[in-house]
C-alpha cells in the first residue's frame, strides 16, 4: 500500500534504529575508500540521512573536519551526541527532513554530497530534492542505493539516470556486495 509523505516522514522520525545503524562499521570503512580517492579532508562533506552518525564518524576519524549531516530522526540525532561528543561538537548536525533544508543551502557548497540508503525513501513527492542536491554540490556525489527494490518505504530509481540529467558524469560504479548489501548500486558522479 502507498504512503504519503507525511506518513514516510513519521515512519522515519520514529523508525531510523540507530542502534543497529551504529554497528555496521565496515560499510562507513567502505565508503571511506572511495571519499579518500576523490576529496581531499580540508574539503567540506554532506551526508544527506546520517542517522546516529557512524558514516561521519569514520570520516572525522579519518581527518575529514568539515562536516555537515542532515537527519530527520530526533532519537538519532540525540544518540549522535551521546555516542560521539566530539563529532557532535565539531560538527554542523540538521535535525530536520532534507525537503525543508536543501533549498536553503547556497549553490556549490559542498564538494562532496552522499547518501547511504536515502535517496531509496524519498518520496515521489518529493523528487523535486535532486535539483538540489545538484545545485548544492560542487564536485562529487556519491549514492549507495537499493535501485530495483520497491516497498511500501523504497521507491525504485536509476540514479544514473537522475543525475546525469541534472549536469553529472557518473565516474565510477560498484556493487555493495563486498559489505552485505548486494541489491545496493555505489554510483560516483563529477559534476560537470
Amino acid at each position: 500500500m502507498k504512503k504519503s509523505l507525511s506518513e514516510i516522514h513519521e515512519y522515519w522520525k520514529q523508525n531510523s534504529h540507530p542502534e543497529k545503524y551504529n554497528l555496521k562499521t565496515e560499510r562507513s570503512s567502505f565508503l571511506l575508500s572511495y571519499v579518500e580517492k576523490y576529496i581531499q579532508p580540508n574539503e567540506r562533506i554532506l551526508e544527506i540521512g546520517c542517522n546516529v552518525g557512524r558514516n561521519l564518524h569514520h570520516l572525522y576519524q579519518n581527518d575529514y573536519k568539515e562536516l555537515t549531516g542532515i537527519e530527520i530522526s530526533q532519537e538519532a540525532v540525540e544518540q549522535l551526541h551521546k555516542v560521539y561528543p566530539e563529532l557532535a561538537e565539531n560538527t554542523d548536525i540538521i535535525h530536520a527532513p532534507v525537503e525543508s533544508v536543501l533549498k536553503h543551502m547556497e549553490r556549490d557548497h559542498y564538494d562532496l554530497v552522499f547518501t547511504m540508503a536515502v535517496l531509496e525513501h524519498i518520496h515521489p513527492d518529493s523528487e523535486w530534492i535532486f535539483n538540489h542536491i545538484a545545485r548544492i554540490t560542487k564536485s562529487y556525489l556519491i549514492t549507495l542505493e537499493a535501485e530495483t527494490d520497491e516497498h511500501w518505504r523504497i521507491f525504485p530509481r536509476n540514479y544514473r539516470d537522475i543525475f546525469e540529467g541534472l549536469g553529472f558524469k557518473q565516474v565510477e560504479q560498484s556493487t555493495g556486495e563486498s559489505i552485505k548489501l548486494p541489491k545496493y548500486t555505489l554510483r560516483i558522479f563529477k559534476k560537470n
